[in-house]
Parts: C-alpha cells; sequence; structure tokens
C-alpha cells in the first residue's frame, strides 16, 4: 500500500469522528488498494503478521458499520469487503472455480423490483457466478 492510500484512508477515518488506529488505517487502505474484494484471510495474510484475527474482524465490522466498506457472502459462508469509494450499487462476478470475487462496476443493481405492499428495500445484490478469465486460460 502507497502513501497516497494510506491518507486517503487517514482522511476517511477522520471524517467518521472515530479515532484514527493504526490496524483502521491498515485495514482501509488495504481495502482500497484492492482489485477485488478481500475475505479477513485475505486481509490477514497481506497484513501479517501485523494484526491478529480478531483485530481484524472487529475492524471490518467497524469498516462496514461506518459505511467505509461493504461486504458481501459466498456461497462458501466468507464476507468479503471492498472499500465502500462510492454508493454501492454494482455488481459482483465469482468464480466457481478460485473462488475469488470481483467488482463489476458497470453492471448496475437498480433493477425494477416489485416489493409487496409496505415492504422497503435497501439494497440489491447481484452475483454472477462463473469462471474468471484467469481460470478460463489455466
Amino acid at each position: 500500500m502507497n502513501d497516497t492510500t494510506r491518507a486517503t484512508a487517514r482522511e476517511l477515518i477522520s471524517k467518521t469522528r472515530a479515532r484514527i488506529t493504526p490496524a483502521r488505517v491498515d485495514i482501509l487502505a488495504t481495502l482500497l488498494g484492492a482489485q477485488r474484494p478481500l475475505s479477513h484471510l485475505d486481509i490477514q495474510e497481506l497484513l501479517a503478521p501485523g494484526l491478529d484475527r480478531v483485530t481484524v474482524y472487529r475492524v471490518l465490522d467497524w469498516l462496514t458499520a461506518e459505511n467505509l466498506a461493504h461486504k458481501l457472502s459466498g456461497d462458501d459462508r466468507v464476507w468479503r469487503f471492498s472499500a465502500a469509494k462510492a454508493p454501492h450499487h454494482h455488481a459482483h462476478f465469482h468464480c466457481q472455480q478460485c473462488g475469488r470475487f470481483y467488482c463489476l462496476e458497470d453492471a448496475k443493481t437498480d433493477l425494477p423490483v416489485a416489493l409487496p405492499k409496505s415492504f422497503i428495500a435497501d439494497s440489491v445484490e447481484i452475483t454472477v457466478k462463473g469462471i474468471c478469465a484467469d481460470c478460463k486460460s489455466a
């Protein structure tokens, strides 16, 4: 992670008026620099040996609660996290071979959804499943 990404992470955290801790900065900067959603284990491996598992879980929960990150779950019941660079209005691709997730920034989630009376939707999650380019060429 570079200094610009770390500075962006510090700035975003400061806007919450919460404490700016090294763990929060490191994890958010990792998400900001990632090209795909990351699991707890992915983040831990990228930052190891600096952060323990519990700290990673707590920081990711806090980032999600503060709308600095969003999470999605896979068929394997593992949460993946992405930096919430903007409102989360895109779909994801899940490779059924390697298990990686990719953000599909150009795929919109503003589908017309007919809900029963008095129901209110907060979000729509769309996950396209298949084989990624890396796995296809391997």
